[in-house]
This record gives C-alpha cells, structure tokens and sequence, in this order.
C-alpha cells in the first residue's frame, strides 16, 4: 500500500468514528475497537497519555492495554520531543490536523514507521478535551509526499 491509499484508509476510518460518535456511545465504542485490519487507534487525553487503544494497535507494537493506559504516548515515539511539542499544539487547536508520519517504539524495542492522521476529541461545549488518532504501518523507505 503507498502513502496515498493509506492516507485514504486513515481518513475513511475516521470519518466513519465521526459518524459513529454522532450516533452515539455504543456505536462508536463498537467501531472503535474493531476497526479495520492494519489500522490501530488510540484516545489520548488533555495530559498526553492514553486513555483508550484498540486491539490492532495492542497487536501491531506488542504491547498489552495495562502497558500503555496512563502513560505519556511520547513515551511511545522513537523522536518525544518533537512530537510532545507537536502535541501540545494539536491540543490548543493552534494547527492544522494532517496526515504525518512518527516512528513508534515497539515492546521488542523495535521501530516501526507509521502514518498517522488525528481527529480533536471535543466536550459538548467543543472545547478540545484530546486526540484520537488512527495509524497504519508504511514503508519508511519510501519518498515523502509534498
């Protein structure tokens, strides 16, 4: 798969968490935690660290649910200062969300490339209460798209 097609799934799923989340709780917890094969999903709250992932990305970095919930995700990501400081901004609204790229550490202490693509987590005031992110394996080789 090239970085296109996985920016496609990446902004497919979602959209349809959006949706999903507009329906309501139980639809979206379902979708949530069976999404598609090869794309992970984590919650992370205002503090930066995980409040929720789904089993694919439990399977794709080998780590379990008790290992990442309440931990930092930067302690996750193989460059934390750049992405903690990227974070940060994210969670002030301060800049655009687009697909990127971080490579993650893995419980092997291995890395793996991923493409990632966020969505704002909002209260009913839609105020920014954190981040849901959705991620998908890429070839770390390959060119960057401009």
């Amino acid at each position: 798969m090239n970085r296109e097609e996985a920016e496609a799934r990446l902004g497919s799923f979602q959209e349809q968490l959006g949706k999903a989340a507009a329906r309501g709780k139980a639809e979206y917890d379902r979708l949530f935690d069976s999404g598609p094969p090869g794309l992970g999903a984590h919650e992370i709250d205002a503090d930066k660290k995980f409040v929720r992932v789904n089993a694919e990305e439990l399977r794709l970095l080998g780590y379990t649910e008790k290992e990442l919930l309440g931990r930092p995700v930067f302690d996750f990501i193989v460059m934390s200062e750049v992405s903690q400081r990227a974070i940060e901004k994210k969670l002030t609204g301060a800049v655009e969300i687009r697909p990127f790229v971080r490579a993650f550490r893995k419980r092997d202490g291995s890395a793996v490339t991923m493409l990632l693509l966020d969505r704002h987590l909002k209260n009913a005031k839609g105020e920014i209460t954190g981040i849901c992110s959705v991620m998908t394996p890429i070839d770390s080789s390959a060119p960057e798209r401009k």
